[in-house]
């Protein structure tokens, strides 16, 4: 159904108008920073801006509230919109030194043409890579190996080869298993090297969470975590938990043909890594609640909110969206402190302040409406439906097709409202959205190995819609 059409439903008609009502009592307001990025903080916070650029070495970012007035007196929603870009230029200079561990899935579902491909698409990866860089390589079924331990991949290519070509496949999945040999093979990495494992499976077993720990612990230590689902059989919201916790990429392929493209993706995402160790502290005055964060890990400490993003390479665009609720008297004021840091490859830190960013409570809910921006409304509505598609695809995975249905037509009313009052160029985005779940709504209707299939698709995409800038 075209998003012309649809809007033509008389109930979602009537839904976007009583959502465009609520909507303008709450309004959201972000007025954008200049352009041009300054090495430091630029400060714009004059009740009428408020967001703020920062640059360092290799990275550049801002950070923007919603509003600069929230409604005194009620519980009012405020977002938060950080933006972090590594430099692309930096794709041209010197690559990173790397240290690779592929974790592959050798268990009895592999047989045949699935674990013929992943050993062409290793062998491939092993050629392409330089002799200075450092490869492990785990295999797992029942139980864990470790084929090769790391090392400098110079020293070991030819053989390496020889015992990727004789592997066979055979017996159960324990993806833990293999998870915590492959992030432990790290743990020798040279100093300054770029880390990151590559899981591959096709199978499923029950230990999520074990997984999911063990990639956000390896986050923690500096190691990404990425994760390939092959055919129709894995369980998409297992590896596509792992790859978020371990704020890696998470893909799905129908047969091993396409592994070697995954591999060579991962290859030069590790290889071209700009920054690590990413991370965001904002301070939370009194009068103001932190939510949630979506595309970062969020801790609360004390009075501030520590958000980790992990590493991004050249041209890397990450977004987190923050979420805050306020409780203020009228005329109240209140500035969020804030402070980016960042490690830099092959040596340096940046520390950067974030300052003078805030807002004022006021009585007049005409005022809060008229100072909001549709363009950061419509990019929060769309994080937002993607966080919510994801809880789609996890219910109808778990047979609660209801539920499901029920998500998607949600999203389809709050991302057509959102398209609705959006500038134009924000448009053809939400419209492509809201056409998206259409078609997921129709797939997951008609069951059988296309539901399987488009449940596997709607969680690569809105993963990465939650985490980076660019999918719809």
């Amino acid at each position: 159904m075209s998003f012309s059409m649809w809007l033509r439903i008389p109930r979602i008609r009537r839904g976007l108008a009583i959502t465009s009502v609520i909507l303008s009592a709450g309004g959201l307001v972000l007025l954008r920073a200049p352009a041009s990025a300054k090495t430091g903080t630029v400060s714009l916070f004059d009740n009428s801006k408020n967001a703020v650029e920062f640059s360092g070495p290799g990275l550049k970012g801002s950070l923007a509230l919603s509003h600069g007035k929230v409604l005194a007196g009620s519980s009012f929603e405020v977002y938060g919109d950080l933006r972090l870009t590594a430099d692309a230029g930096d794709k041209a200079k010197v690559r990173a030194p790397i240290s690779l561990a592929v974790v592959l899935d050798t268990s009895g579902s592999m047989s045949g043409e699935k674990i013929d491909e992943a050993k062409r698409s290793v062998v491939k990866l092993l050629k392409d890579m330089r002799d200075d860089d450092e490869i492990a390589l785990v295999r797992y079924s029942d139980g864990s190996e470790t084929i090769q331990s790391l090392a400098r991949l110079g020293n070991v290519r030819e053989s390496l080869i020889r015992r990727v070509e004789a592997l066979e496949a055979g017996g159960g999945t324990n993806i833990p298993s293999g998870l915590r040999r492959g992030r432990d093979t790290l743990a020798e990495a040279g100093l300054g090297r770029v880390r990151r494992v590559v899981l591959v499976s096709d199978g499923l077993d029950s230990s999520r969470r074990e997984s999911e720990r063990l990639a956000a612990d390896a986050s923690e230590a500096g190691v990404t975590t990425s994760s390939l689902g092959i055919g129709l059989d894995f369980d998409e919201t297992y590896m596509g938990g792992v790859a978020n916790q371990g704020h890696g990429n998470f893909a799905y392929v129908r047969d091993g043909a396409a592994l070697a493209g995954f591999l060579q993706k991962e290859l030069v995402e590790t290889s071209t890594t700009v920054v690590e160790n990413t991370t965001v502290r904002v301070k939370i005055p009194s009068g103001v609640r932190f939510v949630r964060a979506t595309g970062a890990d969020a801790k609360v400490v004390g009075s501030d909110v520590v958000l980790k993003a992990g590493s991004l390479f050249a041209g890397d665009e990450r977004r987190v969206l923050l979420e805050f609720t306020t409780d203020l008297a009228n005329g109240d004021a209140r500035v969020l402190d804030a402070n980016a840091s960042w490690e830099r490859v092959g040596g340096g830190h940046a520390d950067v302040h974030i300052e003078n960013l805030g807002f004022t409570a006021v009585s007049d809910a005409a005022a809060v409406d008229a100072s909001r921006d549709a363009t950061v409304f419509a990019r929060a509505m769309s994080v937002v439906a993607s966080r919510r598609q994801i809880e789609a695809t996890e219910a109808f995975s778990r047979g609660d097709n209801a539920r499901a249905q029920a998500l998607i037509q949600q999203n389809q009313v709050s991302l057509g409202q959102a398209a609705a009052a959006a500038p134009a160029a924000m448009r053809p985005k939400l419209e492509a959205q809201v056409n998206t779940y259409e078609s997921d709504s129709k797939a997951f209707a008609t069951g059988g190995s296309g539901a399987r299939d488009a449940t596997k698709k709607a969680m690569a995409r809105e993963l990465g819609n939650t985490g980076r800038a660019a999918t719809y």
